[in-house]
């Protein structure tokens, strides 16, 4: 696991995706990892409100959000020229977690198909509505998942 922050490149090619977060001025910290050969990134985010998340700090509600996730279909959308800060209390939280968060991302993306395959279930609705796995099913169908 390492921590990135993504380009301008990415946020350019993904504009038009609304439940991707657009913070080219305030760019977010990623979690960056490897799932069955897939790179992810996902936000490590503060005032979360929904479950499908890896705590790093529950009091103060901050943690990895897995409804953010995102496919690195491309390095260029990694900045290597940024080093993001992680609190410490969140950097502590997270390491030696890598496992924990592959299976926690498994199985949003478990919940996630799920939902796909129920769409009209109340609680199906909401998950679809804000995922950002919604610009990637193409991955999440493939032979990978």
């Amino acid at each position: 696991m390492i921590y990135i922050f993504l380009t301008d490149q990415f946020y350019a090619d993904y504009m038009h995706c609304s439940e991707i977060e657009q913070k080219k001025d305030r760019p977010y910290v990623q979690v960056y990892i490897k799932v069955d050969g897939i790179d992810f990134a996902i936000p490590l985010k503060s005032n979360i409100k929904h479950t499908y998340v890896f705590w790093t700090d529950k009091q103060n509600r901050c943690g990895i959000d897995f409804s953010k996730a995102v496919i690195i279909e491309d390095k260029k959308y990694i900045d290597t020229t940024g080093k993001p800060y992680i609190r410490p209390n969140e950097f502590k939280a997270l390491l030696g977690r890598e496992r924990d968060i592959e299976q926690g991302l498994l199985g949003y993306i478990e919940k996630y198909k799920e939902a796909k395959s129920f769409p009209n279930r109340h609680k199906s609705v909401k998950l679809l509505q804000y995922s950002t796995l919604q610009y990637f099913e193409k991955y999440l169908y493939g032979k990978h998942f």
